[in-house]
């Protein structure tokens, strides 16, 4: 015997019930639907379509300059490492590393469906969430730092915004250590920097790259963390990141101050 709930259910219109199905994640719509909240699903899905295409076509003018990766690839835990970057450079840092796929951490919010399409529809692999809110509550945070550790044990490498989701901005968290202590994995400080670009007026002055610019790629040197590492020495590491992104970021751009050098011919 059906009760009344029961039965209400049953009897709504199919067409109404259709409406709310959303597509698994491994099913080809559920990439586009996946993070969505299902009223939304029906205009962000060809929103969000749109603006890849977008994407495509600005990325398709970019020239990307690539120093040498500072690990081998490889697909054992030996070879694998998380990438250090700051939030304002994640368009490009994404788009950089299109040719090998990776494990990111987007947030749960909606803010963050951009990212994990993105990201998605590149080859990567996301896991979804961020930091707990200031009233203690859970936001996915634990459970994505876990699955992160998972990948990188098995030998996939990592990137993660180290100032994200919502700064403070160039503060290095201490998540990524933790992360890095656990899978036996190095952090490597990553820096994607446009010669031109725009940047927005939000926390993390994001930057845009502006069309048929060039786009340099840097990698600091590697950063282990022990597994005896005590959360007092995470400071420690988290400086280390830090200076290195910002060693890098001044490099690059004093190198392109340089002036050229002439070629002097002589009789």
């Amino acid at each position: 015997m059906c009760s009344a709930h029961h039965q209400t259910q049953l009897h709504q219109p199919a067409s109404h019930r259709i409406a709310r199905r959303v597509p698994p994640a491994d099913h080809p719509e559920g990439l586009i639907a996946h993070g969505l909240r299902a009223g939304d699903v029906p205009i962000n899905r060809y929103l969000l379509f749109f603006a890849y295409l977008l994407v495509r076509a600005l990325a398709s003018t970019y020239r990307f300059r690539s120093a040498k990766p500072p690990i081998a690839p490889g697909t054992g835990p030996a070879d694998g490492y998380v990438l250090a970057i700051w939030h304002q450079n994640l368009f490009s840092g994404i788009l950089a590393q299109s040719a090998k796929r990776h494990c990111v951490i987007v947030s749960r919010s909606r803010d963050g469906d951009p990212a994990s399409y993105l990201c998605r529809k590149l080859g990567h692999e996301v896991v979804r969430g961020s930091s707990r809110k200031k009233d203690g509550r859970d936001k996915g945070g634990k459970l994505a730092k876990d699955e992160m550790i998972d990948r990188l044990r098995a030998g996939l490498p990592g990137a993660v915004t180290v100032d994200g989701p919502n700064g403070p901005a160039f503060e290095v968290k201490p998540g990524i250590i933790e992360m890095a202590r656990l899978a036996g994995v190095p952090v490597v400080p990553y820096l994607t920097l446009p010669r031109r670009y725009w940047s927005f007026p939000s926390w993390d002055s994001f930057r845009l790259p502006k069309p048929f610019t060039r786009i340099d790629i840097c990698y600091g040197a590697p950063i282990h963390v022990p597994a005896n590492a005590d959360f007092s020495d995470f400071p420690r590491y988290q400086a280390a990141i830090t200076a290195s992104l910002q060693a890098l970021e001044l490099g690059t751009k004093s190198s392109r101050r340089r002036p050229a050098k002439l070629a002097i011919q002589t009789p």
